[in-house]
């Protein structure tokens, strides 16, 4: 199946500033990367901060789905959907390696503009802070942790993680790296097994 132009400048544009950060990437090497002609990426994206914002926007939803997925996974006991989050984390950060360069590594350089991720973020973060503190309701994860503190250990545990492996060329999804990180959650969690 296709791409559609608005889906292929999207992902051009994610490339593009996966690789050169916002402020070396240019409309024009967006629509290089996209393979797109100007007039094109124009007519669906008026400013290279509009395209900014999508590629972001878009990215995290797909992250917030990810992970809202496997936290309501109710073929998993509920003390084993924690791990599956995790694991979640590590798997999208594995499959989408731009979007997690583009988030974690780089700013814009524009404080609105970075402030606009981190509002993106927030409603990542207000997900991933309900269930956790639903868990611990539960009892499932210690009493004495901090929900907000544990979605942000969890969120650049993996994704830093990830980023590392990324920039040494090593293999991103292993079953090492993996058992690592949910044995660091499991001591963390106190959960057994």
């Amino acid at each position: 199946m296709s791409l559609s132009k608005k889906e292929q400048i999207s992902q051009g544009a994610l490339r593009a500033f996966a690789q050169y950060g916002y402020s070396e990437t240019t409309m024009d090497s967006i629509a290089d990367v996209a393979q797109v002609a100007k007039g094109t990426l124009y007519y669906h994206f008026k400013t290279k901060e509009e395209l900014f914002y999508h590629v972001n926007r878009k990215g995290v939803e797909l992250l917030i789905d990810s992970v809202t997925n496997a936290m309501q996974d109710a073929s998993r006991p509920v003390h084993e959907r924690m791990l599956g989050v995790l694991d979640e984390h590590l798997r999208f950060f594995s499959e989408h390696q731009e979007f997690c360069l583009l988030l974690l590594s780089y700013t814009s350089g524009d404080l609105q503009r970075d402030q606009m991720v981190r509002t993106l973020l927030a409603d990542y973060f207000a997900t991933v802070e309900k269930f956790l503190a639903e868990l611990k309701r539960q009892g499932v994860i210690n009493p004495a942790l901090e929900v907000q503190t544990l979605a942000s250990a969890l969120f650049g545990m993996v994704g830093f993680t990830v980023l590392r492996k990324m920039f040494r060329g090593e293999p991103l999804y292993t079953e090492e790296t993996r058992a690592t990180l949910i044995s660091l959650c499991k001591g963390a969690l106190a959960i057994e097994g």
